[in-house]
């Protein structure tokens, strides 16, 4: 019993590593195209609230540059401006430059281009160090629940012998540990997600976020009010967490599983049996199971790209809601918002963006699920 605890503990703690190890490489290389994404969800929304905003900015910056200019030229004796007179002329071409660079940052046609490679990046820190911890609790639930499913299977008799479960046990229980591996994580995604989401809209720092956060709507004043203000879009996130995962899991092994086929269908081509013993060469042919890198990460990129284009559209709602909970304009439902935006914009308002998103998933799934097997299995044989 015992030694049967010992490896229980063992794979579960080959899960968070590999897991952990998987959603750092994802994130390091997704999150640039993220943000972009958010932008490009988002854009509508925003477009009027900056217009606005940007039109009181406009008449502040006059407003203070005409101040400062006028003062300057006070101490402007003889043709000769003074110091004081020539740091209140500075400051108003800082107030003028400070709005310039907004307008740049919130005008729809340039939202993308007026951003710096840096500020692509805004909202990572918490998502490389919290999310990768709750990523690899993912993969560890997924993991475990994948195993627990097949040695039940192995000990109702199902299956003759203890073969890896990793190669062998059904689609139906991968979709299963996907599915169960997403929503058991939920709580903890949603407020990283609304965060994330912010910091990438706002530019603003992570604890200032988190602050105004849990201070709007009334949070300063009522604790609960504050704690539910990180769970705006629940439901819609649960969706897509639990489906997406359940997608993205699935579609991999499924790849997997028809590249192998295929690998065993040419082999058996030229040997008479799987397993035999092959006298032309004096060795003894047994089928693996392994695929190379390029063949993983293939395999990686496709699930990807249909999971995102599976769960693209409750992606735009969770967007436009925590959108919604920035300006704090009217709480829409995830119904009522879906039916406005159809309604306003057409049907293509819910694909805003999918064409960076399903881009971008290719190459961070190619780099998180190959990741994954190889250090899970790394780990297993050490």
């Amino acid at each position: 019993m015992t030694d049967k605890n010992t490896n229980s503990l063992t794979t579960i703690r080959n899960g968070l590593i590999a897991g952990y190890s998987a959603a750092m490489c994802g994130i390091i290389v997704g999150h640039p195209l993220d943000s972009i994404k958010v932008l490009l969800q988002t854009q509508h929304s925003s477009t009027n609230n900056a217009r606005n905003n940007t039109n009181v900015m406009n008449n502040d910056s006059h407003h203070a540059a005409d101040t400062a200019i006028t003062r300057a030229s006070k101490h402007n004796v003889n043709g000769v401006t003074s110091s004081s007179g020539k740091a209140n002329v500075c400051t108003a071409a800082t107030v003028n430059t400070t709005v310039s660079s907004s307008q740049r940052v919130v005008t729809t046609n340039g939202i993308i281009s007026a951003r710096s490679l840096g500020s692509l990046y805004s909202g990572m820190a918490g998502p490389l160090l919290a999310s990768g911890a709750v990523r690899g609790l993912n993969f560890a639930v997924y993991d475990s629940v994948r195993r627990g499913l097949y040695s039940h299977e192995v000990d109702s008799g199902r299956y003759d012998n203890h073969l890896d479960y990793l190669h062998h046990d059904s689609l139906i229980n991968v979709a299963i540990a996907s599915f169960l591996s997403g929503a058991s994580t939920c709580l903890l995604t949603s407020p990283m997600a609304l965060i994330k989401t912010k910091q990438q809209i706002m530019v603003s720092p992570f604890r200032q976020t988190i602050i105004d956060t849990f201070q709007s709507n009334g949070g300063n004043t009522k604790i609960l009010r504050g704690i539910s203000n990180f769970y705006t879009g629940f439901g819609v996130h649960f969706t897509c967490d639990a489906v997406g995962t359940l997608v993205y899991f699935t579609s991999y092994e499924w790849f997997k599983r028809q590249i192998a086929q295929r690998k065993q269908i040419d082999i058996s081509q030229n040997h008479y049996h799987h397993n035999h013993y092959d006298y032309t060469n004096n060795t003894t042919v047994t089928l693996k199971h392994d695929l190379t890198i390029p063949e993983r990460m293939i395999c990686a990129a496709s699930s990807g790209m249909i999971c995102w284009s599976v769960i693209f559209p409750c992606d735009v709602l969770r967007s436009r809601l925590y959108m919604q909970s920035i300006y704090n304009e009217t709480q829409l439902s995830a119904v009522e918002l879906a039916k406005q935006m159809i309604r306003e914009e057409g049907l293509r308002s819910l694909y805003r963006g999918v064409g960076v998103t399903v881009a971008r998933a290719g190459p961070v799934a190619a780099a998180v699920l190959p990741v994954y097997d190889c250090v899970l299995g790394w780990l297993s044989t050490t």
